[in-house]
């Protein structure tokens, strides 16, 4: 009898803490599931992450970074587009100049401005994170790094599928992957507008550029210009040439390639190169007069802000490019 007494009460024990577990998972879940939906609902889950430079440094963030410091143009270009402007700390003294900014007005309610050359000053903005390009000294990048900084370098691009790329991992850096994919679709519509238009020209019949700077014709063995040129259909003569470093060309040497037009990017940076000036200079060169660009007084101006843009503006000196050598392709296409 005794022992069927005990039987029964360690069976209602046994099923009093079955219903008590119960509970405590239910009440678990519910909470979990409850946490989930709110953070879910609210867009604000924060997860850690790690990203990896150019050079190999690994950076871990516990959130997106609020702070963020540039230290070039083409960052401060694309940043802007990747994030709210509030998350911009500083940007560089280069982004309030019309002539090689494409985002003056944008930049406007950014407070700070970074030289880059102050690690004092940058550490006095406390950034989250200051992002630099691979031609930055490896003295002050570790500077920055032994005040506790994060720095995250990233490669410099040579060609507008490199852009692409320093996109998607700036994009990465800041916590914000599906804005770097807005930014290139947006960036392969206009290629694609410009490809449409140019497309029927054959190789051979592609005009011939060359690059001018205010000492001359400038060559680089891989340039951003050059790809530029690829995606306008124009072919830069300056790759007929294969030395191995980048230089000023002698007027023997463009004599040579005998371009079609010179490409002169609009920036007078320090007051003493005024473009009008080189125009002039080189429409008047009695060597540049025997080539076919000289011939056709054919010199073409194009704003230093795109011709030298190393960010998503660089597709739209590919337009300008196109529409400057084959203005028929264009005022055809739109006169339909």
């Amino acid at each position: 009898m005794m022992k069927k007494i005990l039987a029964k009460d360690e069976n209602i024990i046994a099923k009093i803490i079955c219903f008590i577990l119960l509970v405590f998972v239910y009440n678990f879940c519910m909470g979990c599931s409850s946490q989930i939906e709110k953070n879910t609902g609210n867009d604000k889950i924060e997860k850690s992450y790690s990203v990896t430079d150019s050079t190999g440094t690994v950076i871990n963030f516990d959130k997106k970074p609020e702070k963020i410091i540039s230290l070039s143009i083409s960052t401060d270009e694309i940043l802007i587009d990747l994030v709210d402007s509030k998350r911009i700390t500083a940007v560089t003294y280069l982004a309030d100049d019309p002539e090689i900014s494409n985002i003056v007005d944008r930049v406007k309610s950014i407070p700070n401005r970074a030289y880059g050359n102050s690690a004092e000053a940058l550490l006095a903005m406390q950034p989250d994170v200051i992002i630099a390009a691979d031609f930055f000294k490896q003295e002050m990048l570790q500077t920055l790094r032994d005040l506790g900084l994060k720095v995250y370098v990233y490669k410099t691009p040579n060609n507008i599928k490199e852009i692409k790329e320093a996109i998607k991992d700036i994009a990465i850096l800041v916590g914000e992957p599906n804005q770097a994919e807005k930014l290139i679709k947006q960036m392969d519509s206009k290629l694609m507008s410009v490809k449409d238009k140019v497309n029927s020209i054959k190789p051979s019949e592609q005009k011939r550029v060359v690059f001018v700077r205010s000492n001359g014709v400038f060559y680089r063995p891989e340039s951003s210009f050059m790809d530029v040129c690829r995606h306008a259909n124009v072919k830069d003569a300056t790759e007929d040439l294969h030395y191995d470093k980048s230089c000023i060309l002698s007027q023997e040497e463009v004599v040579r390639l005998n371009p079609d037009a010179f490409v002169i990017p609009v920036w007078n940076y320090d007051g003493k190169h005024d473009p009008e000036q080189i125009k002039a200079e080189i429409l008047s060169n009695p060597s540049y007069q025997t080539t076919k660009a000289g011939r056709n007084k054919n010199v073409i101006m194009i704003p230093a802000a795109r011709a030298l843009a190393v960010s998503q503006y660089t597709v739209d000196a590919v337009e300008d490019i196109a529409r400057a050598i084959y203005p028929e392709n264009f005022n055809k296409k739109e006169s339909l």
